[in-house]
């Protein structure tokens, strides 16, 4: 196609090849990840495709990628999550400087309006639930959480936050791990920042 760079017309190519076979479009991470690049340089590419006008997209919570002239065989919508990385003590947890990159996801999977992010899960204290470590845990906002539920927490003066099994006791909340090696975590000042909607897993 005339106008492009070789690289843009790699992932021109890429990206309607991943419609096809998906039927959604492919996230910034899927871009970054097939060619080896950077998040950044692949978010580059995309804005630049879009300003030659050869794909568009629609910002908000659902967001797709489309192709200018290219119908694929079936549409379906998506909703754009964002990835955060370690958060400082104080930070809040939602912060523009603690996103590490956008995760694209079929509106099927993921049911109402959200909002949500995504946690990399650090550690085996979860292993028993079945939450290993590296996967990626779906989490939707909401500062309220039954017994039982898994959610993820600030705890304590240093705001550390932890993917734990929640409980109210007595006279503190506790924050049980799914793992008898660790033990539970009470405290009274605990802030809920979400509730696990879903783990993925990388297995390659």
């Amino acid at each position: 196609m005339k106008g492009l760079t070789d690289r843009q017309q790699e992932i021109f190519t890429y990206i309607k090849w991943f419609i096809e076979e998906n039927s959604y479009s492919p996230a910034v991470r899927d871009i970054s990840k097939h060619f080896n690049i950077t998040v950044k340089a692949a978010h580059d590419h995309l804005k630049a495709l879009e300003r030659k006008g050869v794909i568009h997209s629609a910002e908000g919570i659902s967001r797709s990628t489309g192709v200018v002239g290219f119908s694929s065989s079936a549409t379906i919508e998506t909703i754009t999550i964002p990835v955060l990385g370690a958060t400082a003590a104080g930070t809040p947890i939602l912060a523009e400087e603690n996103r590490e990159y956008e995760l694209s996801m079929p509106t099927s999977l993921i049911p109402g309006k959200g909002p949500y992010f995504a946690l990399h899960v650090e550690g085996d204290s979860m292993v028993e639930a079945g939450i290993l470590d590296g996967d990626l845990a779906i989490i939707k906002q909401t500062g309220n959480a039954n017994n039982g539920e898994i959610v993820v927490a600030r705890v304590g003066e240093d705001n550390r936050v932890t993917l734990k099994r929640f409980y109210i006791n007595q006279n503190a909340i506790e924050l049980r791990p799914e793992n008898p090696k660790y033990g539970s975590l009470f405290s009274k000042d605990v802030t809920i920042l979400g509730k696990l909607h879903m783990i993925i897993r990388d297995y390659e």
